[in-house]
């Protein structure tokens, strides 16, 4: 087909697909504009086909250039999100990130289980053998727990902290930076942490003091755990849209995975905030324990709630 005639078959299609990117920026999205976008998105596609013929048939040749132009400009419009202001924001905190969530459970349920599993091997192993608690935590953090008498007043509260959550934050952006390793550092973070956990939960119920060690670890640990179990599902999101890219590029899949991802970590930070001033200024305080423990069911509870109430909606970024 010769240049000029592929041109005159298009024009049309791209035309309109012009029309509709000239109004789409300047316009505030309404319900009934749905099928605006479904038409934007079918006209981005079907543009994208004509760029792919016109570069195999015709080179770098003023309509390959124009079509080329006219697709960055669609996908711009239909994957790049726009800043929403406050406003949008808080929608996305309140139903954006936990619909997401919902619609990644299942690798949520994987990180969480990683961490899980984890836990459960270096606690039992050290349960029993407590000498294989040095293979998974420094030994100061072993004596502080081994030194401390039963009594919330007498743990050393401020070592239980720096070993495990001070860099809360830290080990979650890690989880989710990590997942450009194809997972691998992913499951190693969670894996470290797990046991990490797991050997110092052991040695405080060796010494009879688990009961105050859990006091002090629960109340801000709840939204830390789960805001470390988002950022690996986050990582897992990175793998899986490396290794798995379906029927679209493995570019084009990774872009997708990556932005989704990004979207779980930054909805986590408010969380891990929260957790840091529940750590700063309630866990410290000489109470009876059986108070932290109350506040901690109160955080799961406003976790499972939190995240019920996420209001599923398809995504306009989908690929």
């Amino acid at each position: 087909m010769k240049e000029s005639l592929f041109i005159s078959n298009n024009q049309k299609t791209w035309q309109e697909l012009e029309d509709i990117l000239k109004n789409y920026s300047s316009r505030k999205k309404k319900p009934e504009d749905n099928d605006r976008l479904h038409r934007l998105f079918y006209l981005y596609q079907t543009t994208c086909g004509h760029l792919s013929i016109a570069r195999t048939r015709y080179g770098n040749t003023g309509t390959a250039e124009y079509l080329n132009n006219l697709v960055a400009r669609a996908h711009q419009a239909i994957y790049v999100s726009r800043p929403k202001g406050i406003a949008g924001i808080f929608r996305f905190l309140l139903k954006g990130f936990p619909s997401l969530l919902k619609k990644e459970f299942l690798l949520f349920l994987v990180s969480t289980g990683i961490f899980v599993l984890s836990f459960m091997f270096s606690y039992l192993m050290v349960l029993y053998q407590e000498d294989y608690a040095l293979s998974f935590v420094p030994a100061e953090y072993v004596d502080a727990i081994k030194n401390s008498e039963p009594g919330a007043a007498s743990v050393n509260y401020a070592v239980f902290s720096v070993a495990i959550f001070t860099n809360n934050i830290q080990v979650g952006i890690t989880a989710f930076a990590l997942g450009i390793t194809f997972g691998i550092g992913t499951v190693y973070v969670l894996v470290k942490n797990g046991m990490l956990l797991g050997a110092l939960a052991a040695v405080a119920a060796n010494a009879g003091s688990g009961y105050e060690f859990w006091s002090l670890i629960l109340p801000h640990g709840v939204p830390e755990l789960f805001c470390i179990f988002v950022c690996g599902a986050a990582g897992l999101l990175i793998a899986r849209s490396m290794i798995f890219p379906g029927l679209h590029s493995r570019r084009r899949s990774f872009s997708y995975g990556g932005k989704r991802a990004l979207k779980m970590l930054l909805g986590s930070i408010p969380l891990f905030i929260l957790a840091g001033l529940t750590e700063g200024y309630f866990t410290p305080l000489p109470i009876d324990p059986l108070y932290k423990y109350i506040v901690s069911v109160v955080w799961l509870v406003i976790l499972v709630v939190y995240i019920l109430l996420g209001k599923e909606k398809k995504d306009i970024d989908a690929v």
